[in-house]
């Protein structure tokens, strides 16, 4: 089996669980940031799991198009998608609004990695939105981000027993 991790990743969160997912899975598997990495050809694979950091509610724009102008080719493949959000009310939406549902449908699995803030390599702005969201937080008696790491496991199962 060899596999694709097509990722999008803001501030490292998501890159770091997509080299967990990697040492999970079976055969080999080769990780491309859509944003430094050359895409190689999707003939070359029979799994692609795809997925990005929800910030300020979007995903990099560059999967979303990447999933939209692939759409016949992906349709033969086994697929996964992922996100990494630390809103979980919303983990529907954000898989509807950001992948085409011919694809959801045929896909092995969606999961959510959760979510980190990491203001050390935030600017100022992104700095600024976070910490509201952190007090906003506290104030609600809620948790604004944590990391899954079951959810990856669970993908990386997922994928290498229908492999």
């Amino acid at each position: 089996m060899k596999t694709m991790i097509l990722y999008a990743s803001k501030y490292g969160f998501t890159a770091d669980c997509v080299a967990e997912l990697k040492k999970n899975l079976n055969g080999e598997t080769r990780l491309v940031n859509i944003n430094s990495d050359k895409i190689p050809a999707l003939d070359d694979y029979d799994t692609v799991l795809i997925g990005g950091s929800i910030y300020i509610g979007q995903i990099d724009k560059k999967i979303k198009k990447y999933c939209l102008s692939h759409l016949d080719e992906l349709k033969n493949k086994t697929l996964g998608f992922f996100i990494s959000c630390g809103s979980a009310e919303t983990i529907d939406t954000y898989f509807k609004d950001y992948f085409p549902d011919i694809l959801l449908e045929k896909a092995l699995t969606l999961d959510n990695f959760g979510g980190e803030m990491r203001p050390d390599k935030m600017k100022f702005f992104h700095k600024f939105v976070s910490n509201m969201v952190e007090k906003s937080a506290q104030k609600d008696n809620t948790s604004p981000m944590k990391p899954l790491p079951e959810s990856i496991l669970r993908m990386a199962n997922t994928i290498n027993t229908h492999s």
